[in-house]
């Protein structure tokens, strides 16, 4: 007999096993899901917390970034670490902690910290040409939260900044306002030229003996042009036409000519530091404003024209006295008002080692920045200081003159202790109808201090001969090679044998340039009695400049000013005769005491320019000299 053995008890065991591995496989990828779901999970709520960090550590960044710009315009110039870094107050962030303080130190070149920052010379991004003392730091900010999954998490940020001085010396022109050159007489513009508004610059098609060249980098800001003439330009007695073409740029003009953004002489925001524009009764004006006709829209704040006047920060649109334009960088500060720092660290009278004054008959003499005189000294200065008056063609009218003999108070700056190369001199004599302008001369200056020397006024300046130039007298300054025979090609030297021309500069409300044969006398005879002779001036000029279409209180509207080739004034028939130079010119603001009417006629007749940058300012600027500021960040990284 066969046995039958039933199969369904095996099946169905089967089927328990496979349902318990099915239900064992569906636990282990639940568990397998909620674990990688939690940690994903972690992960993003890391993630949040980093970019949560990265954030507060960006802005703690940002944050030091403004407190070390305003520390920088409070001491004009690079900061020492402690300096930066003291009584910072950190910003703070809900949850989040500074594991390390907010730091600003300050680096050498190559981000190693230190207590000061070591400066190097560099290209200026973005500026062909220019070049500028460069200071390093370094900001770092190190922040931690608690931790939402675990340990606590930590984000630090590190990022360079960089503090760059840029001489304003270190160009053949530099303008605030708009550069102007129509159809000069020949010139070769050596050096960087730079304007903060237009260049309006042009040759003159219809005569091949006007060339105009520029052999350096030109930089603009709102546009270079040959094509727009000038403001008033074709009012001038010389207007021909307009057949004007593009001056000579050797290297071609889209290689040398670089539109910019400005180079700013009060650091980053002029507009926050000077006078606001006239507000109030003023304001309705504006709508009828021709601004075709405007000179002056600059940083040194916003010129406007009612009823024919151009009105602007000097007429005081608020109570501070200290702040109206860029005017007051020659001026002394007014007492009891709110000098800004970005201002009185660049005031040439703050800046200044030496200050003489004269009033009337009295001749006083102070001293400051840790500079100090002997009695004898002082009395040598005083008797070197002399005043009397000239006609100034130009101005139409009589000037009285304080006239200091470089030469005679030259050995007591050279033994002068402490003294910082800036002399200050001023006239504050009353002014009357007859006699309604005071200035400054220089005179004898042939052979400056060793260690160089800046002359600034509030005053115009007169510069008399020969200056910086080796030359002890007028008599011997025939026998500057430049002088001796006239410099046709501009290659003679510009100093006598055995004279190293040193860092100079002259600054004041205008600069007037009188020759080697200059008479007082015949300063108010007509210009066939004013005959110039060959004179060499080396030395950088800082000075206002009379725009284009400027219209005087009382009177009738200018016409063209002249150019930036009669910023320095003439006041001489030099037909014929060789003006050499060797320096810098720099235009900030606007003429406010010498505002003659530019023109040629009876006031005198163009010089052969033979003009030139002074490549020794690439190394070694004139005492006290105006900075440009340029402020960068640099690069970020995570530590």
């Amino acid at each position: 007999m066969k046995l039958h053995t039933p199969s369904h008890p095996v099946r169905r065991g089967s089927a328990l096993i496979a349902a318990l591995t099915t239900i064992m496989v569906v636990s282990i990828l639940a568990g397998i899901v909620t674990s990688v779901s939690t940690n994903t999970a972690r992960i993003a709520d890391r993630s949040q917390e980093l970019a949560v960090l990265k954030a507060a550590a960006d802005g703690a960044v940002e944050h030091a970034y403004a407190i070390w710009r305003v520390r920088l315009a409070q001491q004009n110039r690079a900061i020492t670490t402690a300096e930066a870094t003291a009584s910072i107050t950190p910003p703070s962030f809900t949850g989040l902690s500074y594991n390390s303080a907010l730091a600003i130190t300050a680096t050498d070149p190559y981000g190693t910290p230190g207590a000061t920052a070591t400066s190097t010379m560099i290209s200026v991004p973005g500026y062909p040409g220019w070049r500028g003392r460069s200071f390093k730091y370094m900001v770092t900010a190190r922040l931690a939260s608690a931790g939402v999954v675990g340990s606590p998490v930590e984000y630090g940020v590190k990022r360079f900044f960089t503090y760059t001085e840029v001489p304003l010396f270190q160009s053949m022109f530099y303008f605030e306002h708009d550069l102007e050159m129509y159809r000069p007489a020949t010139m070769i513009v050596g050096g960087l030229v730079h304007t903060n508004r237009w260049g309006f610059v042009s040759n003159d098609v219809k005569n091949a003996n006007y060339p105009l060249t520029f052999t350096g980098n030109v930089s603009h800001v709102l546009g270079w042009t040959n094509t727009t003439l000038p403001y008033q330009a074709g009012t001038w007695g010389g207007y021909r036409g307009n057949s004007n073409q593009l001056p000579t740029f050797p290297n071609g003009y889209s290689t040398q000519v670089t539109q910019v953004s400005r180079l700013e002489p009060l650091g980053q925001d002029p507009a926050g530091v000077l006078d606001t524009p006239p507000a109030g009764p003023l304001a309705p004006a504006l709508d009828a404003i021709d601004v075709s006709g405007l000179p002056i829209l600059g940083a040194d704040g916003l010129a406007i024209k009612i009823k024919g006047q151009l009105i602007g920060p000097d007429g005081n649109s608020d109570s501070n006295q200290d702040n109206d334009s860029m005017h007051e960088l020659i001026e002394p500060p007014v007492n009891n008002a709110t000098d800004p720092p970005e201002i009185a660290k660049r005031r040439l009278y703050n800046k200044a080692g030496i200050i003489v004054t004269v009033n009337g008959t009295t001749k006083s003499v102070a001293t400051q920045n840790g500079t100090s005189l002997t009695p004898a000294q002082i009395t040598a200065i005083q008797s070197a200081t002399t005043s009397t008056t000239i006609y100034d063609q130009r101005e139409q009218t009589t000037v009285r003159v304080s006239s200091v003999d470089v030469g005679a108070i030259r050995p007591s700056l050279n033994a002068a202790t402490g003294f910082n190369g800036v002399l200050f001199v001023r006239d504050t004599t009353a002014t009357t109808t007859a006699i309604p302008k005071n200035a400054v001369r220089l005179v004898n200056g042939g052979m400056l201090p060793d260690a160089g020397l800046t002359v600034a006024s509030s005053n115009g300046v007169y510069i008399q001969g020969d200056y910086n130039s080796g030359a002890t007298s007028a008599a011997n300054a025939a026998t500057v090679p430049s002088n001796n025979g006239g410099n046709p090609t501009n290659t003679d030297a510009p100093t006598m044998t055995g004279y190293t021309r040193k860092p100079s500069a002259v600054i004041g409300d205008a600069i007037m340039l009188l020759s080697n044969a200059w008479s007082d006398a015949n300063s108010s005879l007509p210009l066939t009695n004013r005959v110039a002779s060959n004179t060499t001036v080396n030395t950088a000029m800082l000075a206002g400049f009379m725009p284009s279409g400027y219209t005087p209180a009382s009177g009738s509207q200018y016409g063209y000013s002249g150019g930036a080739n009669n910023y320095p004034r003439f006041l001489e028939n030099w037909n014929g005769k060789y003006h050499t130079y060797f320096g810098s010119m720099v235009e900030l603001f606007s003429s406010t005491s010498f505002t003659g009417k530019w023109d040629t006629g009876s006031i005198y007749s163009p010089p052969n320019r033979c003009w030139n940058y002074d490549t020794n300012f690439d190394n070694a600027s004139p005492p006290g000299s105006i900075d440009a500021v340029a402020m960068s960040r640099g690069t970020w990284a995570r530590y």
